[in-house]
């Protein structure tokens, strides 16, 4: 089995992720104001972890661990560290190389998902520091990551916040159940921004493809926010 995931994003109208870009509310309201409306719908879904891609991760721990050891992790490996706050933050890190500067993200503990490329001194530096991990032989492989999850860390919803590029694996790999979209009453406009799923893939991939979308509800909220409630059925 693997955990329900909603994936729980706000854009602009456009469907661009970076905030700094985004024009401002109308009526002057500051958009810290808007974005804690985001935070709080993320908090109504109940799910019992929240997850970041790796380039999202890096905006909160930009440093780079640099291993003095050469040895390597053994595929399977899983460490359960601290378990002491009610839900759990999540990240698959394919380099094994995000040097975590607290053991907490936003009051959460910390699983990351590596690979077999993680040094032994990047493990302990983990486990020093009390944040679980899962090594694979294979971090994208996220239906596997994901069974490990539920089974060893009895994960049963998980809320999937970003950025586009693991929204865009976790919608290509078939994982996503739901899709729980915010949107901000601001414009970006460049085409070069990010967008809600960016699957790095060639163009005659269609990551979508067998998915279907059905509204399970809208919502206007303050400040002229939307919050568009979509179920993924996925064909047999």
């Amino acid at each position: 089995m693997i955990p329900k995931i909603i994936c729980h994003i706000m854009s602009s109208v456009d469907g661009r992720l970076l905030p700094g870009r985004w024009t401002q509310p109308y009526d002057g309201t500051s958009s810290s104001v808007l974005f804690k409306d985001y935070a709080e719908i993320g908090k109504s879904l109940g799910t019992d972890a929240w997850m970041f891609g790796k380039a999202t991760t890096k905006e909160v721990f930009p440093y780079k661990f640099m291993p003095k050891s050469e040895n390597t992790a053994c595929p399977g490996k899983i460490y359960v560290g601290h378990r002491d706050t009610s839900r759990l933050f999540i990240t698959i890190d394919p380099d094994a190389d995000i040097f975590y500067t607290d053991s907490r993200l936003r009051g959460d503990n910390i699983l990351t998902v590596l690979g077999t490329n993680a040094t032994v001194d990047y493990l302990q530096m983990l486990e020093d520091k009390g944040i679980s991990y899962i090594v694979l032989n294979d971090p994208m492989n996220l239906r596997e990551a994901m069974e490990i999850i539920h089974e060893s860390f009895r994960i049963n919803k998980i809320s999937l916040q970003g950025g586009g590029i693991i929204d865009g694996a976790m919608l290509a790999a078939g994982l996503l159940d739901e899709l729980s979209l915010v949107i901000y009453p601001g414009i970006d406009g460049l085409t070069t921004s990010p967008s809600i799923f960016e699957y790095l893939g060639t163009s005659d991939e269609r990551p979508a493809n067998g998915q279907a979308l059905e509204l399970l509800s809208s919502e206007t909220r303050s400040h002229g926010i939307v919050w568009l409630r979509y179920k993924f059925h996925k064909k047999q």
